[in-house]
């Protein structure tokens, strides 16, 4: 399993690629950048979008989701309110942070809380962690976790902005992220990569 990081500058934001080194199968996590680039980024290697991934609503996360939808026909995946939220403005902010609405089309498929979806032999377990939004997931890949604005490098999103909540996002690190092995990598949102481990010993907002 290979990983690409691509950052929106604008916004800080992180989309990964992610894809068989055999098989060039991959798939998108949070579109946030120009849908072009990342076209571009999956030429470079060959790789064939199967499947467009967001871990949450946000503006900054799916930007770019219906433009590289339509030029790679992949399916979006998501949880179940992920679904729903991303075809809300006023959940999920397109207006205040592009300037535009956007009412993106509801997931081509729902993952439930647990469920595993497979890529060429890749295991992608779809974890639920509301908190930041009541749509937040994870998507844990081996050893690789991609949590979205869930937790951060010594931190965690904010929980002040729809449907966000302060205790669920606390409850989701503690018993959704936690409690996985220390050795797993994780890849945020934004900013860098860190680890469980780390995360339970040095995160100011929530220790393990």
């Amino acid at each position: 399993m290979e990983i690409k990081k691509l950052v929106n500058y604008y916004t800080d934001e992180n989309t990964y690629i992610v894809y068989d080194e055999n098989t060039k199968s991959g798939l998108v996590i949070d579109p946030g950048c120009d849908y072009n680039n990342i076209l571009k980024s999956a030429n470079e290697d060959n790789i064939k979008i199967k499947y467009i991934l967001i871990t949450h609503c946000h503006y900054d996360h799916i930007s770019d989701l219906e433009p590289l939808r339509a030029a790679t026909g992949a399916p979006l995946v998501s949880g179940d309110k992920g679904s729903i939220n991303v075809t809300d403005p006023d959940i999920n902010l397109t207006y205040s942070g592009l300037g535009k609405s956007i009412s993106a089309k509801k997931s081509d498929i729902v993952l439930k809380d647990g469920e595993e979806l497979d890529m060429d032999g890749i295991k992608i377990k779809c974890i639920y962690t509301p908190g930041h939004t009541n749509c937040g997931v994870c998507y844990l890949m081996s050893d690789h976790i991609f949590v979205g604005d869930t937790l951060f490098l010594r931190n965690c999103g904010r929980w002040d902005l729809p449907t966000g909540d302060e205790m669920t996002l606390r409850k989701s690190i503690k018993e959704k992220l936690y409690t996985l092995p220390e050795d797993i990598t994780v890849h945020c949102g934004h900013g860098g990569d860190t680890s469980i481990g780390y995360e339970k010993k040095f995160n100011f907002y929530v220790k393990g």
